[in-house]
């Protein structure tokens, strides 16, 4: 047999196995391990680690496509909230705008039923004429807003209800110079008209127009047509003088009867108060904005006066009571006198007797300036003088033969010729 000699025990040469005791690893004492000192080594592994690539790739695959859905979940939670809350905007905004059917306009047929009833026929009755208008109820006890002209000269108003009762009216506040009047009949519980907002108008809006426009002959009619413009400045004549009034244009048709009556939107909100219409057109009507008429009716009813409100509705076109002309620096003023103009400015003709600048201005002067802003030519006198309202007072400065003086002119009334 043969014999490994590096596997002999020299304690042991003749190789009989020797069982030696085994061993124990001393247990340490954790209640005796003083403090700080170092912690036994273990004589043996606790766990055994085996490394697999594969096993890693497995494991790295499920863990990105964990990441992936969650982010993809996250992802979809934050843009569902986002969409959400733009759907929530959007409805809102729709439902402010009266975009959906349930807040939509109401139809024709809704609206007349709705304004008829505060509607009224109005009778005036005067010493050489009379006629018939139309009104509407702002105030349950009996105040209706109608035309100036509707009622101007009468001695006596008579108001028909949509019911047909007859009531007589009194005047109580007028303007002629924005149209505008302010009835007033015994009684209480009358149906007002709603008032809207007519600064919200835009072009293309719903215009109806609820009126009597042949009188008694057709009362309570209802026209519809469109807004076909808003601000359009108007210049007409009333009380003889010419009056610049801001307007809304309509396509709805309207009649001399339907002076004084509202014209309303696709609620059934009274937006402007119809006053004429363009004879000499097809489809020109014309309607006073209600917001600027309220302005004026508001400060009646709440105060007595309109006299601390500047209408926004019309503005008397003021005058100078002059005829005037350019003249050119250099220019000889008067035939017999060899003063010459020393800049371009306006040149005062002549003075209307009775005017505003009878005792204030003369022939000959030059008129340098107007308000404190320099003046050269007629058109930018005109232009400055209709900035200002009739019976406002202006600063004038003129050159008067090589004199210069500032003088103070209180503006009349332009007269229709």
């Amino acid at each position: 047999m043969n014999e490994n000699p590096w596997e002999r025990d020299p304690e042991n040469p003749n190789g009989s196995p020797e069982k030696k005791p085994v061993e124990e690893c001393p247990v340490p004492d954790r209640e005796r391990q003083e403090v700080g000192a170092p912690a036994p080594t273990p004589t043996s592994a606790p766990y055994a680690y085996r490394w697999s690539y594969e096993a890693q790739a497995a494991y790295d695959r499920k863990e990105s496509k964990q990441r992936q859905e969650k982010g993809t979940a996250v992802y979809a939670i934050v843009m569902s909230v986002a969409f959400l809350l733009c759907l929530s905007v959007l409805i809102v905004t729709l439902v402010l705008n009266g975009v959906f059917s349930g807040s939509s306009g109401l139809t024709t047929a809704e609206v007349a039923e709705r304004v008829n009833p505060g509607t009224v026929l109005i009778y005036a009755s005067g010493s050489t004429q009379s006629g018939y208008g139309t009104g509407f109820f702002i105030r349950s006890d009996g105040y209706i807003v109608t035309n100036y002209h509707v009622i101007e000269s009468a001695r006596t108003i008579s108001v028909t209800l949509y019911s047909g009762a007859v009531r007589e009216a009194s005047a109580v506040w007028y303007s002629w110079a924005d149209d505008l009047a302010i009835l007033k009949i015994e009684g209480s519980g009358y149906p007002t008209l709603t008032i809207g907002n007519s600064d919200a108008l835009q072009v293309g809006d719903i215009a109806i127009a609820v009126g009597n426009p042949a009188g008694n002959l057709a009362p309570w009619t209802t026209t519809q047509g469109i807004i076909s413009a808003v601000d359009r400045v108007i210049s007409v004549e009333e009380n003889t003088a010419i009056v610049d009034m801001v307007m809304l244009q309509t396509d709805a048709q309207v009649n001399p009867g339907n002076s004084g009556g509202p014209l309303c939107n696709d609620r059934g909100e009274v937006i402007g108060i119809v006053t004429r219409k363009m004879s000499e057109y097809e489809g020109l009507g014309l309607a006073i904005p209600i917001n600027e008429a309220m302005e004026l009716i508001n400060a009646y009813l709440t105060t007595g006066s309109t006299d601390h409100v500047t209408s926004k509705v019309s503005r008397v076109r003021p005058t100078m009571g002059i005829q005037a002309a350019d003249i050119k620096e250099g220019d000889q003023i008067l035939q017999n006198d060899p003063y010459v103009a020393p800049r371009d400015g306006v040149l005062v003709v002549g003075v209307t007797p009775g005017g505003a600048a009878e005792g204030i201005l003369e022939p000959g002067d030059i008129i340098l300036q107007m308000g404190g802003s320099d003046v050269f030519t007629l058109d930018q006198l005109r232009t400055k003088l209709y900035t200002y309202s009739s019976g406002q007072t202006v600063e004038i400065v003129v050159d008067r033969f090589g004199e210069q003086l500032t003088l103070q002119l209180r503006l009349g009334t332009a007269r229709a010729s």
